[in-house]
């Protein structure tokens, strides 16, 4: 993630209420509402994880913990914003693969 310093500054840093799991999946939503974010296609991203929520039900507890307090916090099944962003976002790319 590359973020500008103001932009950072505006937007604010990661939400607090999100312990672990979902804090860039919303920074980078209120990024893009004020923003706009970009897709750049030729970057390579290696991410060394270690799956915890997958071998310890305390950390799979605190995964959902979180992913519950992100859909309160934007929206469960009826999230009109994002359907819109990633219909633009399809669009673009198949825009890109022609």
């Amino acid at each position: 993630m590359f973020l500008k310093f103001d932009a950072l500054k505006k937007v604010g840093l990661f939400d607090e209420r999100f312990f672990m799991y979902p804090e860039d999946i919303d920074l980078t939503r209120r990024m893009h509402k004020k923003y706009g974010t970009v897709f750049y296609p030729y970057a390579e991203i290696f991410h060394e994880h270690t799956k915890s929520s997958f071998k310890s039900m305390h950390m799979f507890t605190i995964h959902m913990y979180n992913i519950f307090k992100y859909f309160n916090k934007w929206g469960w099944i009826f999230d009109n914003k994002r359907k819109e962003v990633n219909k633009n976002i399809l669009r673009q790319l198949k825009q890109i693969v022609r």
